[in-house]
């Protein structure tokens, strides 16, 4: 069976909320990448953070935020350009923002041998959600976007 044969397979194994889920993460990270490709950074930031408003603050289940996850990595890799750190971490951060103490954090790697390099990733109460790293890299936190 082909790359989209296991695809096919796998959509048909998704539930109905699963699906939902996914089709949402797809919709959010084309027009977070839309934002970021056509919007000055200050005016994205605004716009963006007057969309990601809470509408209410409530506890989202676990599994819901794993599905969330799973969903904005999977359309990311599946989608025909590229999306690393920020537009995963901002699909995210939009797509559970009614969820308490989520924060965006942005960091750069703690290197000096190598370039300047930085990453986005979301954290709710010190616990990553979306954007680990490995062991053996360490960030300085720069920024955090609640």
């Amino acid at each position: 069976m082909g790359k989209i044969g296991k695809l096919i397979g796998k959509w048909r194994s998704l539930s109905g909320p699963e699906k939902w889920i996914f089709l949402r993460a797809v919709w959010c990270l084309l027009w977070i990448k839309a934002g970021l490709l056509f919007l000055p950074f200050s005016l994205f930031r605004k716009w963006y953070h007057r969309l990601s408003r809470p509408s209410r603050v409530q506890e989202t289940a676990p599994e819901t935020m794993e599905r969330t996850v799973w969903a904005v990595d999977t359309a990311a890799n599946l989608l025909p350009f590229e999306l690393l750190c920020l537009p995963r971490a901002l699909a995210t951060k939009y797509l559970l923002r009614n969820s308490p103490a989520l924060t965006l954090e942005i960091g750069i790697e703690i290197n000096p041998a190598k370039q300047f390099e930085a990453h986005a990733w979301v954290e709710q109460n010190g616990n990553i959600i979306i954007g680990r790293w490995p062991d053996t890299v360490s960030y300085k936190r720069l920024w955090v976007w609640e």
